[in-house]
Order: C-alpha cells, then sequence, then structure tokens
C-alpha cells in the first residue's frame, strides 16, 4: 500500500467514526448509527463517481467498504470505551484532516482524468473530501456542518485550484498530487490549530 492508500484507510477510518458518533448524538439504534458511518465516510466518493459517470468505486471493491465497517466498529467500541463524544478530539481531527486532503486529490485527479474545466475538478474534489459528511448531516436533520463554520471545505476548493494549475504548467502528475496532498493537509491542520473560520454576513 502506498501512501495515499496509507492516508485514504486513514481517512475511512475517521469519516466513518465521526458518522458514527453523528449517530449516537442523535440517539439512532445501531441501523441508523452504521448508516451515518457508512455515509460520511463513502458518500463522497459515491457523488463524485456518479457525476464522472462511473460506476461508484464502492459498487466494484471491497477496500473502501472494508475500512469504513472498521470505523464503524471502531467508532462502537470507542464510545462504549470512552463513553462521550471524542470525534473532536486531536487524533480524530488530524486523521479526518489527512482523508479531507486525501479525498480532495482523488475527487481532483478523477475530475482532471475526465477533462473537467477548473469548475468541474474543483466541484468533483470538494465533493469527495465533504460530500459524505454533508449527506449524514442532512439525512439528521441539519444545517450540513461545512455551510455554517469551520475553514473546512475552503482546503478542498484551494487544493483543487492548486492541482489544476500545477497541471497546465504542467508539472508531473504524480508530483502535482502529492504536493496538493501536503498542501491541503497543511491548510487543513494551521486552519484547525489557529481555529479559522470564513466571516459571517
Amino acid at each position: 500500500m502506498d501512501l495515499f492508500g496509507v492516508f485514504n484507510a486513514i481517512g475511512l477510518l475517521a469519516f466513518a467514526v465521526s458518522g458514527v458518533f453523528k449517530g449516537i448524538a442523535k440517539h439512532l439504534d445501531i441501523l441508523g448509527i452504521s448508516v451515518l458511518g457508512f455515509l460520511t465516510a463513502l458518500g463522497g466518493g459515491i457523488l463524485r463517481d456518479v457525476l464522472a459517470n462511473k460506476t461508484p468505486a464502492v459498487f466494484s471493491g471491497y477496500s473502501d467498504v472494508s475500512f469504513a465497517f472498521l470505523g464503524v466498529i471502531l467508532g462502537v467500541l470507542m464510545y462504549r470505551a470512552f463513553r462521550k463524544d471524542i470525534s473532536k478530539s486531536t487524533i480524530i481531527k488530524v486523521s479526518d484532516a489527512i482523508g479531507l486532503a486525501t479525498f480532495t486529490v482523488t475527487g481532483a485527479v478523477v475530475g482532471y482524468d475526465k477533462g473537467f474545466n477548473i469548475v468541474g475538478v474543483t466541484v468533483l474534489a470538494t465533493l469527495t473530501g465533504t460530500g459524505g459528511g454533508a449527506l449524514s448531516d442532512v439525512l439528521i436533520g441539519e444545517i450540513p456542518l461545512i455551510l455554517r463554520e469551520d475553514f473546512y471545505a475552503s482546503c478542498c476548493i484551494i487544493g483543487a485550484f492548486a492541482f489544476y494549475i500545477m497541471m497546465q504548467i504542467p508539472i508531473d502528475k504524480k508530483l502535482s498530487m502529492t504536493i496538493t496532498l501536503f498542501f491541503t493537509l497543511t491548510l487543513r491542520l494551521y486552519a484547525i490549530k489557529k481555529r479559522l473560520s470564513l466571516p459571517k454576513v
């Protein structure tokens, strides 16, 4: 497993755990909790593939589904062990940031390979990184977190722009992916540390 594979697994686990804790906070049963866990982890990738006119990767392989499943189990075990929501803990936030950066890159690559313009590449990157969380928020009747606080989706947008520009220079695709990954990750970690948020009207 290469670096992107490792980071992808970390992200899937973190996103699934986040979904589980959303379900627990809403007092859902085990099915509801599992649905939110899987949706948070895999929803963004499914949206990306549908928009790119591809069969969603989760329907043709077991790797991502397996990590999401492990994340659901991990989230339930963590709650039973700590008896509180630890989805805001540093380790989960960092893992989530790793997933966000990785999913941003994969979404941007899919869009670029499909011949999308900078808008399409950015939309696919942002949906891959944040779509699952937004869908799970809507499912439990909440305004998606990315629309109301924190410097989160903005990291995807900036990262996607950077990737597209590098590909126009052009810079080697693999190098562009790696630079985008660490640039987006650094941006998100900085936002967490400084508690950055966009201004409200």
